[in-house]
C-alpha cells in the first residue's frame, strides 16, 4: 500500500482517483468505493493522457489528490446555483420536508427547494457510474432521504441527511446468489424510521427489508406472480411495522414480518382479482389507519388496518387510468390520473357513501406566461404531495411540470381553483438550443415542446415563454439582448425580444437549421443549411458569403475572438477554418474519416504580436483534440463521448459535457492549457445537449436531453471581467413597440380619470358618513342617558329588597340552631343502646374464634410433617443440579479466558495498524505544512507589492484634493447663476397665476361635458339591456351545442371500447378456429387410418378363407400359409406403399386448405372494400353538415360584430342622434331586423344539429363494421387556419373575443374549416 501511495504522489498526472466524502466506508466494507461522489457535488479527478489512464486503479487518499492538483486543479470549481426542470420518470418524485421545503429530482440530482426564499437550499448529487435515479422516499420524521439508483450490474440505495446534505456511510445493495437486483422500483420507511423496504425490479421482483443504519438486510421475498407481472408500490402499515403491503398488475399481497422472514397473509381480494384480472396502480394509508387501493379501471377499494376488504367506494370515477396516484390528508384523500384530472375526496356523513367527491380540477396545458399562447397538453398526474399543514397540494405531471393547488376549505368551495407553477414552467422534452446574452443576465432555450423561453440567471426566474406551431432546433442570442435567431423546421426567423413578446421581423428560407451563432460584436450571424454555412449581416440580412466544403451535415460553428474567422465541424469528421474578411476563403482544414464531430470551439492567443487560432473538437471517437493551422498538436483520451465544449480562457479552464446514450450526462472541468487532469460534476440524467458560459466567465449553463437547464457558478481565484474596476454592468433597457406605448398611455389616462372620479366619490361618501355619525351619536347619547337613569332606580329597589331578605335569613338561622341541638341529644341516646347490643355480639364472636384457632393448630401440625419429607427430597435434587451447574460454569470461565487472550492479541494488532496509519498521516501533513510555509513566503512578497500600490493611491488622493478645490470655485460661480434664476422664477409665478384663471374656466367647461357624458351612459345602459336580451336568446343554443358535443364524445368513447372488445373477440375466434382445424385434421387422419385397417382386415379374412379351403392338402396348405406370412407379416414393401399414400393424401389436403384460404381472403377484401365505401359516403355527408354548421356560426359571429359596431356608433354618435330625434327609431329597426335573422339562423342550426347525431351514429356503426375509421373530430381543424378566420382578427367582440384574449379556444375551435383535408380513401389503412 505504501508503494502504491508513493507512486500515486509522484505520478499524480497519470492516475485517476475519486473524491469521496468523509462519510465513505473503507475499501474492505464498501462495494461502491470507486463510484462514490462527494456530498457537495464534486466527482472524479482523473487524466486521459494518450489513453493510458488507470480507471480507479489506486487507493490514494483525498489528501494526496488535493496535493497533486493544488496548483491548477483547485483554480476553478463549479457550484450548483439553480436547476430548472423535473425528472418525471422517478417513483415518488415529490416530498415535503417542511411546510415550505420540497424535495424533487432534477437531472441526476435531487433538489431541496425552499419556497419561502425562492431558492434551492440544497442539492443531493447522484452517484458516479449510475444509470439514473429510479425512486425517492423520505422518512416519516422528515430527516432522512433515500435515493435509489440503477447501475449496470446492481441497484444501490443511498441515505442522505436532509438537513446537512451528507450521504450516509453505508449504501444498500442486494444480491441473491450470483445475480443482483439491477433496479429498485419503490422504497418506503417504517413508522419508527428504523427500517426500510425496497422493491426490486424485473425479473425477480424481490422485496427486501433493511436495517438501513447498519446496511444489513433482514429478509427478502419474491412478490410477483408466475407471469412476472409488474410491481408498482410497497409500504409499511403506519401503526404496525410488521405488516407490509405490495401492489402491482394483478398483484395485491400482504406480508407479515415474523422471525426475519416475510409470511404472506391471505386476503379476500385474491378471488376477486383472479375473476376480474384487475391491475392495481397506487395505494395510500388514510389518517384513520384504513388502506385505500386504486385500480387501473378507476375503482377505489377500501380495506381495514389488517388488510380485510370492506367495500368499493361508490364515489370511484370508474374511468380507465383515472386513478394513477393518490395522497392522503386528514379530511380524506386526493387522486390524479390521465388527462390532468385531480379529484379531492372528503369524508361523507352518509355511512354507505363513506367518501364524497368535494372538488374536481382539470389541468390545462402549459401556456406562455406573457403571450398567452397555449402549449402542449397537461399530461398524466404522476405524483402528489400534501404539505404538513394540508394547505397546499403539489402535483408532478408526465410532462415534467411542477404545480401547486390550494387545499384550504375556502378554495375547495370555489367552483374554479387556480393551479400555479411551484417555481416556473419547465421544458417537457429535450432542450435543443441554448445561448447566453452579453449585455443582459438572460439566456434563451428552445426545445422539442415547440417553446422558446427566456431565463434570468441572476434572479433565477423565467422572464418569457412562447409556444410556436413548429419545432425549434436552434437558437442564438444577440449580444445586445434585443434580437434572437430561431431555427424552426420550416424557416429561420429573426425576432425582436420585446418586453412581453417575441416578434418576427425577418424570415430566411432555411429549413431545420440546427446551428446558428451571432458573432461576438453582433454585426454578423452564421446559420447552417445542411452542409453549407451561410453568413449574413445582422441589421440588413444581406448574405456575406456561403461557406462550403463539408460533405455531410454541419453540427457546430464558432467565431474567433475578433470575428474575422469562423471555424466549423460536422458529421463528416472535418474541421475547417474560414476567413470571413476574405469572402469566406478556407484558411485551414483537417479531417478524420469515420468520425462524427459534435462540437468545435476556437481560442485566439497573442504571441509575439501575432494572433494564433487554436481549435478544440470532440466527437464520437471519445477524444479531445487540439488543432492549430490544420494540424493536431494534442489529443486526450476522454474514455467517454464528449458532446459539447465551453472555454473560460481567463479562468484557465475548459468545460466539456458527456453525451453517452442512455446514461447520465456529467460535466467535466479540464485544466487549460490541457494537461489531462479534470474534475467531474454530476448534472443531467441524459446526454448533455448544449453548454454556454457567460462573457465574464462567472456562470456556466448546460442543457440536456432530459429537459433540464442547470446553472453553475464558476468559482475561481482570478477576478472576472465584471469584478474588475470600471467594468460595465448589466443593461436594464427593454424593447417595446409604439403601439404598446400608446396603449399604455391610454390606459394610464383612463386610470387617472377613474382615480379622480373615485376620489370625489369617496370625499362625498366621507362627508355624508360624518354627518350621519354625528346624528347617530346624539341619538345614542340621549337613549343611553335615559337607560342609565332607569337602571339607577332599579338598583335602589333591589338594595331595599336585599336588606329585608337579610333580616329574614337571620331569624331562620336561629331557629335551625335550636332544632339541631334537640336532634343531637336524641341521636346520642339511640347510639348508647346500639353500643350495648354490639358488645354482646363481640363476646360471642370471640368464643367462636378461640374454637376455630384450636382446630387450625391441629391441621397445621399435620401439614408440617408432610412438608418436611418433601423438602428433604427437593434438597437432594437441588444439590445434584447445583453440582452440574458448577462444572458448566468452570468450563465457561476457561473458554472466556481463552477468548479474552485472543481479543487482547487482536487489539494489539489493531493498535499497531492504527499507529502505522497515524505515522503515514503525520508525514502527509508535514509535507502539507512545508507547502503552507512556501505559500507564506509568497504572500509576504505580495504584501510588499500591495504596500507600493498603497503609496500610489496616496499620491492620487492628493491630486484628487486639488481637483476638489477647483470644483468648489466652480460651485461659487453656479450659485451666482442660481440667484439670477430665482428672479426669473418670480416672474414665471405671476404668469402661472394668470394661467390658473384660464384653467378654472376650462374646468367649468369640463363639468358641463361630464353631465352630457352621464346622459350618454344612461343611453348606453338601455342598449346594454337590449344586448343582454339578445345574448339570453343565443346562450340556450350554445348550451345545446355543447351538450351534443359531449354526447358525440361519449359515443366516440363507446365506439372505441366496442372496437377494442371486437379485436379481442376476433383474436379469440381465430385461436378457436385454429384449434378446430387441428382437431378436424386429427379426426380425418384417425378415420383414414381406421379405413386402412378395416380394409387390411377384410383382405386378410378373404385370404384366410382361401387358405382354409386347402385344409385337406397339407402341402398346399403349407405353401398358402407361407404366402400369407410373406404378404402380411413381412410388410417392408407394403409399409413403403402406405407411406406414399399418406404423403399423397397430405398434399391433397394442403392444396385444398390453401385454395380455401385464398378464396376467404378474396371474399374478406371484397366485403371490407364495400364497408369502406359506405363509411366514406357517410363521413362525407357528416363533414358537409358540420361545415354548414360552422358557416352558420360564422354568420352569428358576424352579426355579433355588427352589433358591437352599432353599439360603438351609438356611444359616440348618441348625442347628435338624440337632438334630431332620428337615432332611436333607426336603431330599433336595426335591432328588430337582427333579431329576425338570429331567430332564422337558430332554427336552421337546430335542424342541422338534430340530423348531425344520427349521421355520427351511422359513421360509428360503419367504423365498427370496417375495423375502425378515424373520427370526424380527428379531421377538425381550428378556425385560425382558414383565410377568413375570425379568431385572428383584432376586432373580435363578444364571448369569442374574450376567450381568444385569454388564450382559450372559442366554441368552434374544433370544427372543420373550408380548407379541411378530405378523408382518406382507405380508412382502415389510414
Amino acid at each position: 500500500r505504501k508503494l502504491l501511495e508513493g507512486a500515486a504522489v509522484k505520478g499524480a498526472h497519470k492516475s485517476r482517483r475519486t473524491f469521496r466524502p468523509h462519510s465513505s466506508v473503507p475499501a474492505a466494507e464498501s462495494p461502491l468505493r470507486d463510484v462514490m461522489p462527494p456530498a457537495g457535488g464534486t466527482g472524479t479527478i482523473g487524466t486521459s493522457l494518450g489513453g493510458t489512464a488507470a480507471l480507479g486503479a489506486t487507493s490514494a487518499s483525498v489528501g494526496d489528490a488535493n496535493a497533486a492538483g493544488d496548483k491548477e486543479g483547485k483554480a476553478v470549481t463549479l457550484a450548483h446555483r439553480h436547476i430548472f426542470g423535473l425528472k418525471s420518470g422517478v417513483k415518488g418524485n415529490i416530498h415535503f420536508t417542511e411546510e415550505t421545503h420540497l424535495l424533487y429530482p432534477a437531472g441526476h440530482n435531487t433538489i431541496l427547494y425552499a419556497g419561502d426564499q425562492k431558492t434551492q437550499a440544497r442539492v443531493y448529487p447522484g452517484m458516479e457510474g449510475s444509470e439514473g435515479i429510479s425512486c425517492l422516499t423520505v422518512s416519516p420524521n422528515k430527516k432522512f432521504l433515500a435515493v435509489c439508483e440503477r447501475f449496470q450490474d446492481r441497484a444501490v440505495c443511498s441515505i442522505f441527511d436532509v438537513h446537512t446534505g451528507k450521504r450516509r456511510r453505508n449504501t444498500l445493495s442486494y444480491t441473491a446468489g450470483e445475480e443482483a437486483t439491477r433496479e429498485f422500483v419503490c422504497a418506503a420507511f417504517s413508522a419508527e424510521n428504523k427500517f426500510l423496504i425496497t422493491q426490486g425490479g424485473p425479473p425477480d421482483w424481490t422485496l427486501v427489508l433493511w436495517s438501513w443504519d447498519k446496511a444489513r438486510s433482514h429478509g427478502a421475498v419474491k412478490v410477483s406472480n408466475l407471469t412476472g407481472s409488474v410491481i408498482h408500490e410497497c409500504s409499511f402499515n403506519p401503526t404496525d411495522s410488521s405488516l407490509v403491503c405490495v401492489i402491482g398488475d394483478g398483484v395485491f399481497k400482504f406480508f407479515r414480518l415474523q422471525e426475519g422472514a416475510f409470511k404472506p397473509i391471505p386476503n379476500q381480494l385474491s378471488k376477486m382479482r383472479e375473476a376480474a384480472n384487475q391491475n392495481y396502480v397506487c395505494h395510500a394509508w388514510l389518517h384513520d389507519d384504513r388502506l385505500l387501493v386504486c385500480s387501473e379501471a378507476g375503482e377505489a377499494l377500501l380495506f381495514d388496518n389488517g388488510g380485510e376488504f370492506k367495500m368499493t367506494l361508490p364515489c370511484s370515477p370508474g374511468e380507465p387510468r383515472s386513478l394513477l396516484t393518490v395522497a392522503a390528508f386528514s379530511k380524506g384523500f386526493v387522486t390524479g390520473g390521465e388527462g390532468g384530472v385531480i379529484r379531492v375526496y372528503e369524508r361523507s356523513i352518509d355511512a354507505k357513501e363513506v367518501f364524497r367527491k368535494a372538488k374536481e380540477v382539470k389541468l390545462d396545458g402549459p401556456s406562455s406566461e406573457r403571450t398567452g399562447s397555449v402549449g402542449l397538453g397537461a399530461g398524466a398526474i404522476t405524483a402528489l404531495a400534501v404539505s404538513p399543514s394540508e394547505e397546499t397540494l403539489v402535483i408532478a405531471t408526465s410532462t415534467s411540470q411542477l404545480l401547486q393547488l390550494s387545499l384550504s376549505p375556502s378554495d375547495i368551495m370555489k367552483e374554479e381553483s387556480a393551479v400555479d407553477n411551484v417555481l416556473t414552467s419547465f421544458h417537457s422534452g429535450p432542450i435543443l438550443g441554448l445561448d447566453v446574452c452579453v449585455r443582459k443576465p438572460l439566456i434563451v432555450t428552445c426545445g422539442s415542446d415547440k417553446s422558446v423561453r427566456i431565463w434570468n440567471y441572476v434572479e433565477r426566474t423565467q422572464d418569457l415563454c412562447k409556444f410556436f406551431g413548429e419545432e425549434a432546433y436552434s437558437v442564438a442570442f444577440h449580444p445586445s439582448g434585443f434580437h434572437l435567431i430561431v431555427g424552426f423546421s420550416d424557416k429561420l426567423r429573426l425576432m425582436n425580444l420585446l418586453m412581453e413578446d417575441m416578434r418576427t421581423y425577418k424570415e430566411i428560407p432555411i429549413k431545420a437549421c440546427r446551428e446558428c451563432r451571432f458573432s461576438h460584436g453582433g454585426q454578423f450571424f452564421a446559420a447552417v443549411n445542411s452542409n453549407t454555412i451561410q453568413v449574413y449581416k445582422t441589421y440588413t440580412c444581406e448574405v456575406v458569403c456561403n461557406l462550403r466544403g463539408h460533405q455531410s451535415k454541419v453540427r457546430s460553428v464558432c467565431w474567433t475572438a475578433d470575428d474575422s474567422k469562423l471555424v466549423s465541424t460536422g458529421a463528416d469528421g472535418a474541421a475547417y477554418e474560414y476567413d470571413i474578411i476574405k469572402e469566406g476563403r478556407r484558411f485551414s482544414d483537417w479531417a478524420q474519416k469515420g468520425t462524427n464531430f459534435s462540437c468545435i470551439i476556437a481560442y485566439t492567443s497573442s504571441e509575439n504580436a501575432q494572433q494564433t487560432n487554436t481549435m478544440y473538437v470532440v466527437g464520437s471517437d471519445k477524444t479531445l483534440k487540439e488543432l492549430q493551422n490544420g494540424q493536431p498538436i494534442n489529443c486526450l483520451e476522454s474514455n467517454a463521448t464528449l458532446g459539447q465544449l465551453a472555454l473560460a480562457s481567463q479562468a484557465r479552464a475548459l468545460f466539456a459535457g458527456v453525451a453517452e446514450p442512455d446514461l447520465p450526462g456529467p460535466l467535466r472541468c479540464y485544466n487549460f492549457p490541457l494537461d489531462g487532469d479534470y474534475v467531474e460534476y454530476q448534472a443531467h440524467s441524459q446526454a448533455v445537449a448544449r453548454i454556454r458560459i457567460t462573457y465574464d466567465e462567472q456562470y456556466l449553463f448546460s442543457a440536456g436531453d432530459d429537459g433540464c437547464l442547470i446553472i453553475f457558478e464558476v468559482k475561481k481565484k482570478v477576478l472576472s471581467k465584471r469584478d474588475k474596476e470600471g467594468a460595465l454592468g448589466f443593461a436594464d433597457e427593454i424593447l417595446v413597440t409604439k403601439a404598446f406605448l400608446d396603449d399604455k398611455q391610454a390606459a394610464l389616462l383612463d386610470l387617472e380619470r377613474q382615480v379622480e372620479e373615485l376620489t370625489s366619490r369617496i370625499d362625498f361618501q366621507l362627508r355624508h358618513r360624518d354627518s350621519y355619525h354625528k346624528e347617530k351619536m346624539a341619538e345614542l347619547q340621549e337613549k343611553y342617558s335615559e337607560e342609565i337613569e332607569t337602571e339607577r332606580r332599579k338598583f335602589e329597589v333591589l338594595r331595599e329588597e336585599k336588606s329585608e331578605m337579610e333580616m329574614s335569613l337571620w331569624e331562620n338561622i336561629k331557629n335551625l340552631k335550636e332544632s339541631h341541638g334537640k336532634q343531637t341529644q336524641e341521636l346520642e341516646q339511640s347510639f348508647q343502646q346500639k353500643m350495648l347490643v354490639e358488645v354482646h355480639r363481640y363476646q360471642k364472636l370471640a368464643q367462636d374464634l378461640e374454637r376455630e384457632r384450636q382446630e387450625w393448630e391441629i391441621q397445621h401440625d399435620n401439614i408440617l410433617g408432610s412438608q418436611s419429607s418433601e423438602v428433604d427430597h427437593l434438597n437432594s435434587d437441588f444439590e445434584t443440579v447445583q453440582k452440574s451447574n458448577r462444572e458448566a460454569q468452570d468450563r465457561i470461565i476457561k473458554e472466556k479466558e481463552l477468548a479474552f487472550k485472543s481479543h487482547q492479541e487482536t487489539l494489539a494488532q489493531l493498535e499497531q495498524d492504527a499507529d502505522r496509519e497515524i505515522e503515514e498521516l503525520k508525514e502527509m501533513y508535514e509535507k502539507k505544512l512545508a507547502q503552507e510555509k512556501d505559500e507564506k513566503v509568497r504572500l509576504r512578497g505580495q504584501a510588499g507589492i500591495h504596500k507600493k500600490y498603497h503609496d500610489d493611491l496616496d499620491r492620487q488622493m492628493q491630486k484628487r484634493s486639488d481637483d476638489v478645490k477647483k470644483e468648489e470655485e466652480k460651485n461659487r460661480h453656479k450659485e451666482e447663476m442660481i440667484m439670477s434664476l430665482l428672479k426669473d422664477k418670480e416672474s414665471n409665478e405671476k404668469e402661472i397665476k394668470e394661467r390658473d384663471k384660464t384653467i378654472t374656466d376650462k374646468e367649468l367647461r369640463i363639468y358641463d361635458l361630464r353631465k352630457q357624458n352621464q346622459e350618454l351612459e344612461k343611453f348606453k345602459f338601455v342598449l346594454d339591456y337590449k344586448i343582454k336580451e339578445l345574448k339570453a336568446q343565443i346562450d340556450p343554443k350554445t348550451a345545446d351545442i355543447e351538450s351534443m358535443k359531449k354526447q358525440t364524445q361519449a359515443m366516440d368513447d363507446e365506439l372505441n371500447d366496442y372496437m377494442r372488445k371486437n379485436k379481442q373477440l376476433a383474436l379469440d375466434i381465430s385461436q378457436l378456429q385454429m384449434k378446430q382445424r387441428a382437431l378436424q385434421e386429427e379426426i380425418k387422419s384417425q378415420k383414414r387410418r381406421l379405413r386402412d385397417d378395416l380394409a387390411l382386415i377384410k383382405r386378410f379374412k378373404l385370404d384366410l378363407s382361401d387358405v382354409l379351403e386347402n385344409v385337406a392338402e397339407p402341402k398346399v396348405l403349407k405353401e398358402s400359409m407361407a404366402n400369407l406370412y410373406r404378404k402380411y407379416v413381412q410388410t417392408g414393401t407394403k409399409k413403403l406403399d402406405l407411406d406414399t399414400d399418406m404423403q399423397t393424401e397430405y398434399k391433397r389436403q394442403r392444396d385444398y386448405l390453401e385454395k380455401s384460404v385464398d378464396s376467404l381472403k378474396r371474399k374478406l377484401e371484397k366485403d371490407s372494400q364495400g364497408h369502406r365505401i359506405d363509411n366514406m359516403r357517410i363521413m362525407q355527408e357528416n363533414v358537409s353538415l358540420i361545415r354548414e354548421i360552422n358557416d352558420l356560426r360564422r354568420e352569428i359571429n358576424q352579426l355579433k360584430h355588427e352589433r358591437t359596431a352599432q353599439e360603438l356608433q351609438a356611444q359616440y354618435g348618441g348625442t347628435a342622434g338624440g337632438k334630431d330625434g332620428t337615432g332611436d327609431p333607426q336603431m330599433r329597426e336595426d335591432l328588430a331586423l337582427q333579431r329576425e335573422q338570429i331567430a332564422e339562423l337558430a332554427r336552421h342550426l337546430q335542424s342541422l344539429q338534430d340530423t348531425a347525431p344520427q349521421m355520427g351514429q351511422q359513421a360509428a356503426l360503419g367504423a365498427s363494421l370496417s375495423g375502425g375509421f378515424p373520427d370526424a373530430t380527428s379531421m377538425f381543424v381550428p378556425p385560425e387556419e382558414e383565410g377568413g378566420s375570425m379568431g385572428a382578427s383584432p376586432e373580435l367582440g363578444g364571448d369569442d373575443a374574450q376567450q381568444e384574449s385569454q388564450g382559450e379556444p372559442p366554441d368552434d375551435a374544433f370544427s372543420p374549416g373550408p380548407d379541411s383535408p378530405s378523408p382518406p380513401d382507405d380508412g382502415g389503412d389510414e
